[in-house]
């Protein structure tokens, strides 16, 4: 029979290239690892379309796109460290861009604002000239697409003292407070210890850039229901 428990606590985290790491507090305590889709390897899909006299063979392309620097190989919180207490532990140099094309090489994402962010998913379609056949063969073309209602997914990992719980997310921004906010879902699948075969959802709402000059630091709080096996 599982055995629900609820949670809820705090957060602290910093962004790098690849994804995250921070600390959680409360409920669940620990240091963790975040990865987001698209942030190491760019995601490709391909697709062929069927046309009149020949087909169009296309390439769905999602990669991050960012300034943050890589993650580092110490984990910024170990030990009980607090990166927030020395200078500043990531981010661009100083006076470098902040988004837009001397940033990213290219212009803002239709429908997104880089120079608000430190990191924006890019999703582009090309044409592949080899693939194509018939009147298409040879035929080229890119567009980078309008996606507003994009949400971007990932995991987390937290090592805990009774395991480690292992969490995929769905995450959002909204611009309007200034926060991120994500739906988790437990992966019993992947979390070991107390946390094996475990189920169940919850959400966090993260205040991005709340440390000045900090522009991959964010803290907020998470909430939800574990049902443990």
């Amino acid at each position: 029979m599982a055995r629900e428990m609820k949670v809820s606590g705090e957060i602290r985290t910093l962004a790098w290239r690849e994804g995250s790491s921070g600390i959680f507090s409360g409920s669940i305590e620990g240091l963790y690892q975040g990865y987001r889709f698209g942030s190491t390897t760019p995601d490709e899909r391909r697709l062929n379309v069927d046309a009149p006299n020949g087909s169009i063979a296309l390439v769905l392309r999602q990669e991050i796109s960012t300034f943050l620097p890589p993650r580092p190989k110490e984990h910024p919180f170990a030990d009980g460290k607090d990166p927030l207490a020395g200078p500043s532990p990531g981010g661009p140099p100083p006076n470098a861009p902040r988004g837009g094309p001397g940033a990213h090489g290219q212009g803002p994402a239709p429908g997104m604002d880089p120079s608000q962010r430190p990191f924006f998913m890019k999703v582009s379609l090309r044409i592949d000239p080899e693939k194509s056949t018939g009147i298409f063969a040879g035929a080229t073309g890119e567009t980078e697409l309008s996606t507003p209602h994009y949400r971007m997914a990932g995991y987390l990992v937290v090592n805990t003292a009774q395991g480690d719980l292992r969490l995929n997310f769905l995450e959002h921004e909204q611009p309007e407070a200034g926060n991120l906010v994500a739906d988790l879902q437990v992966d019993g699948g992947e979390s070991t210890g107390i946390y094996r075969g475990a189920r169940g959802d919850l959400t966090f709402s993260i205040v991005v850039a709340a440390a000045a000059n900090r522009p991959n630091y964010g803290k907020g709080t998470y909430a939800g229901t574990i049902w443990l096996q």
